[in-house]
């Protein structure tokens, strides 16, 4: 089993302030030191304080005035936001080239020319000047800080007016930017678009008979032809039918002779009636469905076979005797002019329909050609349709885009639009604005305390003789009866505080020295 052992409380206490008086007699000891380097570092501190130049600053507010019309009614081309078209304007308004122009436009710096290159003038404009954005960039100051109350005021107003400038300039080069790239398109479209309804017209113009619309035309113009041709077929049978009846009716009623020779008419067989039947009924079907249907075909047949069954009986008749009635030859009989004139008359008008139904034929077909072509050219005319209704809609966008940013541009004309307004001024400052002359005297007693008490301790660190009974003590092993102090006399105090007077005036003159080095050098070529 093992105890922790720690020290008591009052031990530690009692190390602690044993330290804090080791230091503390360090101070003592080196007090000459910290005064000495305190007193250097103020005296160079003052000095600089009292020959830096006062600087001016001088501010104007710029506010951002978003656009008075409404933006549903017209909308703005400008698509970048004010942050961003802030800073963009800030790298241009500060670049090199604009800064030398402002410079040489209201004669800054005189007193510098030829002391310091043009690069230096401009790093100062640009160290001087700074742009503060305000909440919501609402507004945003343009400072500029110099040592002329005049030149920093007129600066921060040409600034300002720089700023505002390049507004105008960024905004208008958008408008424009925009307003171009869209008459572009514009343009490209229009040709697009006129060159698709030339294309479109001249399809129109070269098949005007395959197009949708005339359908109906063709509809039309084909009942009509069907109506026309079925009438010419219906003439053309009625016209068969009453040549055949006058055919037949000529046929039966020839004279006959009888034994007194009295003339007799006879009667037509059952035969010769169903071949008359079967011809007005095979000219129908020929005239209405053309020779090579099969109704047709067959008709033909029954026809040739009643035909071949009427000459086989005509060939088995016994010949005639002197007691039955002689018919008369039909050479022999005299011919009927009525008979044949009406009979040439019919064969006249089947001839004259027969020929009228060929072009009625041909125009049925042709009108058939078109109406089976009408889903084709259907088809066709859609694609360029929906192409040509795609660019016009295309075309109508891009107008009403390009009209929509010649009001935008009209709102800009006429500031309507967003824009940077001064809001105040920057007045001429009355009161120098620095350099705090007090903070810096104050920071170089400061700092000169600081660097006073670290020297003292480094230069007793790096000590190795012996200061007191405790470190003869730790270095002997044996303990100290007693220590002898140092004792002066009063001469010896007089010598040492003259010498302490004396270092004190020698370094507060050198640190004098060095600070209107500094602050000549800094005026000289710092150009702060």
């Amino acid at each position: 089993m093992s105890t922790n052992q720690t020290a008591p409380l009052g031990s530690r206490d009692e190390g602690g302030l044993e330290e804090i008086h080791r230091y503390l007699d360090i101070v003592r000891k080196r007090k000459s030191v910290i005064a000495l380097v305190t007193i250097g570092i103020f005296c160079c501190a003052l000095v600089i304080a009292r020959r830096l130049p006062n600087f001016y600053r001088s501010e104007t507010v710029i506010l951002v005035d978003s656009q008075q019309v409404p933006s549903s009614y017209v909308q703005s081309t400008v698509s970048t936001s004010v942050q961003d078209r802030l800073s963009t304007i800030q790298q241009q308004v500060m670049s090199p080239t604009r800064l030398k122009s402002m410079i040489d436009k209201l004669g800054l710096f005189s007193e510098l020319r030829g002391k310091v290159n043009d690069e230096a003038l401009i790093q100062r404009v640009q160290k001087s000047t700074s742009v503060q954005v305000g909440d919501h960039l609402s507004s945003f100051r343009v400072a500029y800080q110099g040592e002329n109350a005049k030149q920093t005021a007129a600066i921060a107003n040409e600034l300002a007016a720089t700023f505002i400038a390049e507004n105008l300039k960024t905004r208008e080069q958008e408008f424009m930017g925009t307003a171009e790239f869209l008459d572009n398109q514009l343009q490209e479209t229009k040709s697009k678009l006129e060159a698709r309804e030339q294309q479109l017209q001249a399809t129109k113009a070269n098949n005007i008979m395959d197009l949708p619309e005339s359908k109906q035309f063709h509809l039309e113009a084909l009942n009509n032809l069907r109506v026309q041709l079925a009438a010419s077929q219906d003439r053309v049978r009625e016209a068969n039918n009453e040549k055949m009846m006058i055919q037949s009716m000529a046929s039966t009623s020839a004279p006959t002779v009888d034994l007194d020779g009295a003339a007799a008419p006879s009667s037509s067989s059952p035969l010769q009636a169903q071949i008359g039947k079967l011809e007005s009924r095979l000219a129908d079907l020929r005239g209405r469905y053309g020779p090579n249907f099969p109704d047709v075909r067959k008709a033909q047949a029954d026809l040739d076979r009643l035909r071949r069954q009427q000459a086989a009986e005509a060939a088995q008749a016994p010949a005639p005797t002197a007691a039955e009635p002689l018919a008369l030859p039909t050479g022999n009989s005299k011919r009927n002019p009525v008979i044949e004139a009406q009979t040439h008359k019919l064969d006249q008008e089947i001839e004259e329909q027969t020929k009228l139904q060929g072009p009625l034929q041909q125009q049925i077909d042709f009108h058939v050609s078109k109406l089976e072509r009408v889903p084709i050219f259907e088809q066709q005319i859609a694609g360029l349709m929906r192409d040509y209704d795609s660019l016009r809609t295309h075309y109508q966008s891009l107008l009403d885009k390009k009209l929509s940013a010649q009001m935008a541009s009209e709102l800009e004309a006429r500031q309507k639009g967003e824009r940077f307004v001064i809001l105040d001024p920057a007045p001429v400052p009355t009161r120098p604005a620095g350099p705090n002359r007090a903070l810096i005297v104050f920071g170089g007693l400061i700092l000169g305390l600081l660097t006073g008490v670290g020297l003292s301790i480094t230069i007793e660190m790096m000590d190795q003789s012996v200061r007191s009974e405790h470190e003869a003590t730790e270095l002997l092993g044996i303990p100290v009866l007693a220590g002898i102090p140092q004792i002066y006399n009063a001469a010896q105090l007089r010598t040492r505080r003259m010498k302490f007077a004396i270092a004190i005036a020698i370094t507060a003159s050198l640190s004098s020295g060095l600070g209107f080095v500094i602050s000549t050098a800094t005026r000289k070529f710092g150009l702060l």
